[in-house]
């Protein structure tokens, strides 16, 4: 299946995963949208959906009380664990999970979902998903790709769609009972570069 599939890709690439990516839009650009985005409102709980290496657990460790990352993959988690553990985070966890059936519970201020979706079947299932878990007045930030045309994204690196417009994630952000907020296009630094979105919604 396209998620086993998935999953030896990941079990493949752990180790290298950081360095693979950058292959996109320059990280730190992202992740100063990343901080920005999410601003300077206290986060008791967040909820890292797909947390892959921990980058986001590590990014936004000042800004939460404490943080829960999701991930299938056991490969990625521990690479997820060293990170943390290199980075002293000890108010953030990892565990195995699915991100299309999450079972944690409610009670989340900020749910993050960065570049997970266009590994998905489902993209909107793990939105409602995501949605679920938020706490009333909570917040869900998705970073994901803009469309684009890189086939072999989808042959070489088990990406199951090339980016999402923005008229396609609102559909699925108000479908999963949020509103949606607002939208941000990171341009990449290379003509054949990606373009990185930012799209947070909030709880109703």
């Amino acid at each position: 299946s396209s998620d086993l599939a998935a999953q030896r890709y990941f079990a493949r690439n752990a180790a290298s995963w950081d360095r693979l990516r950058t292959l996109h839009v320059a990280e730190r650009d992202v992740e100063a949208a990343v901080r920005a985005a999410v601003g300077d409102r206290p986060i008791h709980n967040m909820l890292d959906v797909g947390t892959g290496t921990g980058r986001m657990l590590t990014l936004l460790a000042d800004r939460y009380g404490r943080a829960v990352g999701i991930d299938m993959s056991h490969d990625m988690l521990s690479v997820a664990r060293a990170n943390l553990a290199a980075a002293g985070i000890d108010n953030a966890h990892v565990r195995q999970g699915d991100v299309t059936a999450l079972s944690v519970g409610a009670g989340f201020d900020l749910v993050v979902i960065h570049q997970v979706l266009h590994y998905l079947d489902d993209p909107a299932r793990a939105l409602r998903e995501a949605a679920a878990a938020l706490a009333p007045g909570g917040r869900l930030l998705i970073v994901d790709f803009a469309p684009h045309d890189h086939e072999f994204l989808r042959a070489d690196h088990a990406h199951r769609r090339l980016g999402f417009s923005h008229e396609q994630m609102r559909g699925w952000i108000e479908a999963a009972g949020l509103a949606f907020d607002t939208v941000r296009d990171l341009p990449p630094e290379t003509a054949d570069g990606l373009t990185v979105s930012l799209f947070l919604a909030a709880d109703r």
